[in-house]
């Protein structure tokens, strides 16, 4: 039995010992370090972008090069499922957005051409339309369905053109 051994070792040996099998296992050791280390580099700038934390960055490479190259693709893994889902950034101009829409929604609209107005206004710069007319008490904005002033109580009379019904 120890000579079976002898001669399979030996035959192990002298294969392992051919210069292009060596350069191949060279080769292939260095390609998987690169990779390892590569991974890690990977993990760190992606954790710097998916928080604000400082120390998860390096936390998550220290995670990949701790692993050895043997078992770094099963820490990757864990990276992945673990990491935040969204960037710093993503989550900076989701907010943006969010507050951009707010104040959209809660400004007033010209009834002709639909865009933004301030509620002082008096006439739409873009379409023309009439928004509203001064009270002749006070000298406020007051808008044209308005029966009375809001700010000093005067009565408006019908709009210019108005039909009285009977």
């Amino acid at each position: 039995m120890d000579a079976l051994f002898g001669q399979v070792g030996k035959a192990i040996s002298d294969f392992l010992g051919q210069p292009v099998v060596r350069l191949g296992l060279f080769v292939a050791v260095g390609y998987v370090v690169t990779v390892w280390l590569a991974t890690a580099l990977w993990a760190f700038g992606d954790m710097r972008r998916r928080t604000a934390n400082p120390i998860w960055p390096y936390a998550s490479a220290a995670a990949v090069v701790l692993a050895s190259p043997v078992l770094f693709p099963l820490v990757v893994l864990v990276h992945i499922v673990v990491r935040p889902s969204t960037s710093v950034g993503d989550r900076r101009i989701e907010a943006l957005r969010d507050a951009a829409l707010r104040v959209e929604v809660d400004r007033p609209v010209c009834p002709g051409c639909g865009r933004s107005i301030n509620e002082d206004w008096l006439i739409c710069p873009v379409c023309r339309t009439t928004l509203g007319h001064l009270c002749e008490g006070c000298g406020h904005a007051a808008g044209t369905d308005w029966d009375a002033c809001a700010w000093c109580g005067a009565l408006f009379g019908p709009p210019a053109g108005a039909v009285a019904r009977s």
